[in-house]
């Protein structure tokens, strides 16, 4: 018969169902209620399996209370339940704080000052100028969608010269490596850690090609009114909050200009898009904040382009390392191999920070290194 263990604190397992209800329903055990009044108690391996389930130390169980989680940036939703947020959510963000902080120390040390553009403008200040500046830090011409072939190259295009521009991007649509802890888009899409030396934008990978895009872009408004946040923008429609609000006109005016899309007459969204060199999600959203449609016609229009987009998600999976590149940053990874190649980084560290095994993390630094 295997032992049984009555030392755990019980108001930690009852805390643990109030908060993640789902996680609870998923322990197969029958008698796993009695454990919250001791009329009955688990075996050691059950508790190791609730502590995996909860992504807890086992420790935890043992504790007079349970530590309290808090996000370290605001974490804004566009409709209710702003202040709750998901393990996965703050094990993500806590996981790119930790390179950010690997990263910012390296470039000190290499003497980087800090990034010209980076918290230099205010909610104040007006969203057109604003788009005139991204455009400035990111070197692009006004028509630089048009020379791109597809909006995948689009994307790709513009984390390379967010790259260039000193700002380390990651996307991932799991939590690390574990493929067992999905991402919700719905909870977000994104995220900015501000940093004047080295800031770090996360993109949901769970989300559809033109919401990326516009996160993305979000993002970098965060990062020149110097603001970290989380956000979901659901429907693509920034939280009540004024900052958020802020970025968001930001964003649509630089993807397209109210003087121009003020300018039309027939609402045809195939040819607005090939117009403006946007996706039909993004002048729909536009053609929204100009009184063009109302918010119900939108969201009819948004709901059924999503539908379509999200069956055209690559999955997590394909050649590994090219993965890699995008869950931890191809800038950032760079960063690293630079910095170990020059003995200015201890490979054990390198280990540690990458949580993959050895042989696999040195297979990625020599391809840094090419």
């Amino acid at each position: 018969m295997k032992t049984k263990i009555t030392i755990y604190n019980e108001n930690n397992l009852s805390s643990l169902k109030k908060q993640y209800p789902d996680k609870w329903g998923k322990i197969a055990y029958k008698n796993k209620e009695e454990w919250l009044t001791k009329k009955d108690y688990p075996t050691y391996h059950q508790l190791v399996e609730i502590a995996k389930t909860f992504n807890i130390p086992f420790g935890y169980l043992f504790l007079d209370k349970l530590p309290e989680k808090k996000l370290p940036i605001p974490h804004f939703r566009t409709k209710n339940n702003i202040h709750h947020f998901s393990d996965e959510l703050y094990d993500t963000v806590m996981f790119v704080k930790k390179q950010q902080e690997w990263i910012r120390e390296i470039l000190i040390d290499w003497g980087h000052e800090h990034l010209p553009f980076a918290k230099t403008f205010t909610t104040k200040d007006d969203p057109r100028v604003i788009s005139t500046k991204i455009r400035e830090i990111l070197k692009l011409d006004n028509d630089w969608a048009s020379s791109q072939i597809s909006w995948n190259q689009a994307f790709n295009f513009l984390i390379n010269r967010f790259e260039k521009a000193g700002i380390y991007v990651v996307i991932n649509g799991i939590v690390g490596n574990n493929t067992h802890r999905k991402l919700n888009v719905e909870e977000f899409r994104g995220f900015v850690l501000f940093d004047d030396i080295a800031p770090f934008v996360f993109i949901n990978n769970n989300d559809f090609l033109s919401a990326k895009i516009f996160t993305l872009i979000h993002e970098l408004v965060h990062i020149l009114i110097g603001k970290s946040a989380s956000f979901d923008l659901r429907e693509l429609i920034s939280a009540n909050d004024a900052t958020e609000k802020f970025c968001d006109r930001c964003t649509a005016e630089f993807l397209v200009p109210e003087e121009n899309i003020k300018q039309i007459n027939e609402i045809d969204y195939e040819n607005l898009a090939k117009q403006f060199k946007v996706s039909k999600i993004v002048i729909a959203r536009r053609l929204l904040d100009i009184g063009k449609i109302n918010k119900d016609e939108f969201l009819k229009f948004y709901n059924n382009y999503k539908q379509k987009e999200m069956k055209k998600i690559q999955r997590e999976g394909g050649n590994f390392y090219n993965t890699v590149e995008y869950r931890y940053g191809k800038k950032f990874l760079e960063t690293i191999s630079y910095a170990l190649f020059n003995n200015e980084i201890l490979h054990r560290d390198v280990y540690r920070l990458l949580s993959l095994k050895p042989k696999t993390v040195d297979n990625i630094m020599s391809k840094m290194a090419i």
